[in-house]
């Protein structure tokens, strides 16, 4: 209580509380190219988990946020800005890593800002726990295989027309030890023709036929790259990919696979969804496995999939 006293009417006008400022862009901000974090904010282009998400929000803010691609950050650090225990935080970052969203440069890291290169095909899969072994007739002759290589001769042991699992099964079944002769010696199969190389330039001209006002890759720059790669293995899968209906491959030769290509694009343009103004519906992000996986799964033709 304050000891001062006022004459009437001479009181002091109470001081109105100041109202909080909330946060203000001249305390900081995160500069990042909107192109980037469309990519990095949409379920189809980065299908990561929350956990992976918030190291890559953190890693945004570590490094965009002071004005740098790349920077030594600690998982302490990540840590402390994600609220998530260090450990998940590193196992986060070294799964985003081989995903080859985050890289390395050196010590430090960063968010791979050519979103094209990843790859979310590179995503652990929890291994199913191996099953009880049950004791049957294999296992039986494996313990007697090593029951016998102690005991019996050298020249047995050497014997090139009867090995130890010959040798013990033709003491269990003497009947079947031609058939197992024949099975220890394998038969050698025919190889499979060579597929054709990927026709890369073809592939590119249909893309800028089908697709003249989306983003066309330089045909200069696309040699030896990742993209490059991803459209060569697209490629060749589409020769062990069968058809639903029919059953037999997308096409068995150089000239079937590129028309089929082109009517591919041409199914493109059917998703209202991809045909949107999205910076990133490139060629290179089509190709990509996750992607051209969905695609062929009818996950942006909605309508077509009922």
């Amino acid at each position: 209580m304050s000891n001062v006293a006022y004459l009437p009417g001479h009181e002091p006008e109470s001081v109105p509380a100041e109202t909080p400022r909330g946060p203000q862009v001249e305390d900081g901000y995160t500069r990042i190219a909107n192109e980037l974090y469309e990519v990095v904010n949409n379920v189809h282009t980065c299908p990561v988990t929350i956990r992976q998400m918030r190291v890559i929000h953190a890693v945004i803010r570590r490094t965009y946020g002071f004005n740098k691609s790349f920077d030594r950050i600690a998982d302490t650090q990540l840590a402390a800005d994600t609220g998530l225990p260090r450990q998940m935080v590193n196992k986060a970052k070294n799964e985003l890593i081989d995903m080859h969203v985050l890289v390395l440069d050196g010590r430090k890291l960063g968010i791979n800002k050519h979103y094209a290169e990843w790859d979310f095909s590179a995503k652990p899969k929890k291994k199913a726990p191996a099953p009880k072994q049950k004791q049957n007739a294999d296992s039986v002759s494996k313990m007697l295989t090593q029951n016998v290589s102690k005991t019996e001769t050298h020249k047995r042991q050497k014997d090139t027309h009867m090995n130890t699992y010959v040798f013990i099964a033709h003491r269990l079944a003497p009947n079947a030890l031609v058939d197992l002769r024949l099975n220890h010696f394998p038969i050698k199969r025919p190889k499979a023709p060579a597929l054709p190389n990927c026709p890369h330039n073809e592939i590119i001209d249909l893309w800028g036929e089908v697709m003249p006002e989306k983003p066309q890759p330089a045909k200069n720059l696309w040699a030896g790259t990742e993209r490059a790669r991803n459209l060569a293995a697209r490629w060749k899968a589409g020769f062990s990919i069968k058809h639903e209906r029919t059953g037999k491959p997308l096409y068995t030769n150089r000239e079937e696979g590129i028309a089929w290509w082109g009517r591919f694009f041409k199914f493109l343009r059917k998703s209202e969804f991809l045909m949107q103004d999205h910076r990133w519906f490139k060629l290179d992000w089509v190709v990509n496995k996750t992607n051209f996986t969905k695609i062929m799964e009818l996950s942006y033709h909605e309508d077509m999939a009922q």
